[in-house]
């Protein structure tokens, strides 16, 4: 599971199918690559996207999380959204002994929901969803 990464330098969203970013943009089959969205399931501004290269979308704007020195706090970013996407493998493999990555990585995209922000920028046009599977 991988981030689809955050734009540019100047924070703008690249689509990686025409301008590549890795490991987003590597074409192994047991990759699932991850766009960020939001708490209303709108793709953030700056999440690359490809309708080809970028699987999904999770949760990644505003995320709180723990940081260094026992502390906490909320960041965003494709980086935030992919641990979502590995818990879900995680649980899925838990729940499923003996899948394959194949068979995980087809129940998680074969599940996700379809959300407007991600119709055409990524392989489902949908976000994730740990209960559709």
């Amino acid at each position: 599971v991988v981030a689809a990464g955050n734009g540019n330098q100047g924070g703008k969203a690249i689509n990686i199918d025409q301008k590549p970013s890795y490991p987003a943009s590597y074409p192994n089959a047991n990759i699932i690559a991850v766009a960020a969205i939001d708490n209303s399931g709108a793709k953030a501004s700056w999440s690359n996207y490809g309708a080809t290269s970028v699987d999904l979308g999770a949760p990644g704007v505003n995320i709180y999380s723990t940081l260094p020195g026992n502390t906490y706090g909320s960041y965003s970013g494709t980086s935030m959204a992919t641990p979502h996407v590995t818990g879900a493998a995680a649980l899925y493999a838990s729940t499923h002994s003996g899948s394959t990555a194949a068979q995980i990585k087809n129940a998680i995209l074969g599940s996700t929901v379809p959300t407007t922000s991600l119709s055409g920028k990524c392989v489902t046009g949908g976000r994730l969803n740990v209960g559709g599977f």
